[in-house]
């Protein structure tokens, strides 16, 4: 007979997939374990700055890191991708929630993200003015209906996907390379505190 999970060592979680056992650390929080959210959020930051920097690049035929920080990621990606996932993993069975609240949520979070950026750093990264339904620049209707569509995306697609690659590894390698990106993410920040954040300039 197989072992429960909860006569598993403390460390792992066995469950079977495709006919197979596979390993997995204790999902903890709304499905997903510490480490595990770690990947979801470079993946979700990542992803966030390609997809900012692709748009520019079709639009002005510029390459801009548009981020705050120096490296390849833009973090509210990574911090709201995580918040849409803690706060409607209850209504993950209800895409239609997910969409509704998820829109929401991330309007919500962009507009007080824009007012500290603005504010506390004195910079703006983003301006909606001209755009059909804005508020103050800081928040639109369309950017807001492409926040409910990421939601979707990321969470039946991109945090699955993000976990996949994650498990890809064996447990050792798997948190090294959280703790490699860890570490580059906080030489980031290290590096805003000493010469002011990224100014969004080109590449």
């Amino acid at each position: 007979m197989n072992p429960s999970v909860g006569e598993a060592n403390q460390s792992e979680v066995r469950t079977i997939e495709a006919g197979q056992e596979v390993i997995r650390e204790p999902r903890t929080v709304c499905g997903y374990s510490f480490l595990e959210y770690i990947y979801i959020f470079f993946f979700f930051a990542i992803a966030g700055w390609i997809w900012e920097c692709s748009l520019y690049l079709i639009r002005d035929h510029v390459l801009v890191n548009r981020g705050t920080k120096y490296g390849p990621w833009i973090p509210i990606y990574g911090y709201g991708g995580i918040l849409v996932i803690l706060l409607l993993y209850r209504f993950r069975h209800s895409k239609l929630r997910v969409f509704f609240y998820g829109i929401i949520i991330s309007t919500a979070f962009e507009y007080l993200t824009s007012v500290v950026l603005e504010y506390g750093l004195h910079v703006v990264y983003w301006d909606y003015s001209e755009d059909f339904l804005n508020f103050r620049g800081r928040i639109s209707l369309m950017t807001s209906l492409a926040f409910g569509g990421f939601s979707l995306l990321g969470t039946y697609l991109f945090a699955p996907a993000a976990v996949a690659i994650a498990h890809k590894l064996k447990p050792k390698p798997r948190r090294i390379v959280a703790i490699v990106l860890c570490s580059l993410y906080a030489l980031d920040i290290l590096a805003c505190a000493i010469f002011g954040f990224n100014p969004a300039s080109g590449l």
